[in-house]
């Protein structure tokens, strides 16, 4: 396995290891279905990158019904966006600014890359766009 395909799959455990460490409440006995994280990263003037992240897991308690769950990205998790980074730009010569990271419970798993103006780091701190998110997800997986 190469270094880049590696650090995907490192990340990858990283951010499902994450996933227990909710922004609200305990995670309980729920189990997840989907983790999605919409990472940004932007460097400045050579100096450590700013970095902003939403992550949230489409997750159900037993029968229960589905919910989506914000939790906290773990440290280990953050440096392997920072590892993906430092691979393709050595790779590519150029930074992403937005990672976006699915994870379907099956283990199946895609990134996808954006070098535009990353959005909460531009300014616009009220980020909305993952608010029907739950909605999406059972519109798309026939889930009532």
């Amino acid at each position: 396995m190469d270094d880049l395909n590696a650090a995907y799959a490192d990340t990858v455990r990283a951010v499902a290891a994450s996933v227990r460490d909710v922004n609200d409440g305990e995670w309980g006995a729920r189990d997840w279905l989907r983790l999605v994280v919409d990472f940004e990263s932007l460097s400045e003037d050579g100096g450590a990158p700013r970095t902003s992240s939403i992550s949230f897991a489409i997750a159900r308690e037993g029968d229960g019904p589905l919910e989506k769950v914000a939790f906290r990205l773990s440290p280990e998790a953050k440096a392997g966006f920072a590892q993906i980074g430092r691979i393709m730009h050595a790779q590519k010569g150029q930074d992403w600014t937005t990672s976006t990271l699915v994870v379907e419970r099956d283990g199946q798993y895609d990134f996808q890359f954006a070098y535009t103006a990353p959005y909460r780091l531009s300014g616009n701190l009220n980020d909305t766009r993952y608010r029907d998110y739950l909605e999406r997800y059972k519109a798309e997986t026939g889930t009532p």
